[in-house]
């Protein structure tokens, strides 16, 4: 069986359209789907934004899935890295956990090469594009230029989101296989607009989207070219992971996975 957290469902929708067998995890304190995926049984779960939303969820599915075989940490991502567009994949090969608020490497978690070796493998047998390179789990939305420029410089990422070293650490403490693969939703020099709309689970209070809208009407362009990214960075996610759930050695008995 493998367990992707994302830190929202949009994130992995179009990757979940693609199992059978459907059905929500009805388990206290976890958000997400079971299903199949040819002879593979896979969990999705649902975090939450930020690094103390994801601990615990990754903590509570572990216990909740003891024959998951490989953890993947999935979802969006910002890109930090010049040349990095709306749906680049990125796969980790190491992951830091920024310290509070000043980007300085915290703790680092590496992930295992061969498993970053074979995950590459699979990638470009299936036709995907990918780079790879440090992911920084950032405490903050790094929503404009100016801030992405400030982690890349202090960090040496080339992506950033606010989950994959929380479930990395909990899934290292474990010993399990652990992988992450993000896509990149902004490039280094987008803006995120309306960043701080969203609540913890990615939803957007309509009231408060309006009232930023009429403050800030020159938004309103930029939220088209912005779904659009969305949209090409889900996709790219559910190709990957569509071929990473069918390739990646995993031995499924059934049980709580079902």
């Amino acid at each position: 069986m493998i367990l992707i957290f994302s830190a929202f469902d949009r994130e992995l929708t179009p990757f979940r359209r693609k199992l059978v067998d459907r059905k929500p995890i009805a388990i206290a304190g976890l958000h997400g789907i079971r299903g199949r995926l040819g002879d593979t049984w896979i969990a999705t779960v649902s975090t939450g934004i930020g690094r103390d939303r994801a601990w615990e969820s990754a903590r509570c599915a572990l216990d909740a899935f003891p024959d998951a075989r490989i953890v993947i940490s999935s979802g969006v991502a910002g890109g930090l890295s010049h040349g990095l567009a709306p749906g680049d994949l990125v796969v980790a090969d190491r992951l830091i956990l920024d310290g509070e608020g000043d980007h300085a490497a915290d703790q680092i978690i590496a992930i295992d090469v061969e498993l970053v070796r074979r995950a590459g493998q699979i990638l470009h047998g299936a036709g995907l594009r990918f780079v790879t390179g440090a992911i920084l789990t950032a405490s903050r939305v790094l929503a404009d230029s100016a801030a992405k420029h400030a982690a890349k410089d202090q960090s040496g990422a080339i992506a950033v989101d606010m989950e994959s070293a929380a479930v990395g650490l909990e899934v290292a403490r474990r010993g399990l296989p652990f992988l992450c693969v993000r896509a990149v939703l902004d490039a280094l020099d987008d803006e995120v607009v309306g960043a701080h709309l969203a609540d913890a689970h990615g939803r957007v209070k309509p009231l408060a989207a309006t009232a930023f809208l009429i403050r800030n009407p020159g938004s309103a362009l930029k939220l088209p070219r912005m779904m659009g990214n969305l949209g090409r960075a889900t996709r790219a996610l559910a190709s990957a992971l569509e071929a990473l759930a069918g390739n990646l050695p995993t031995t499924d008995h059934g049980g709580t996975n079902k």
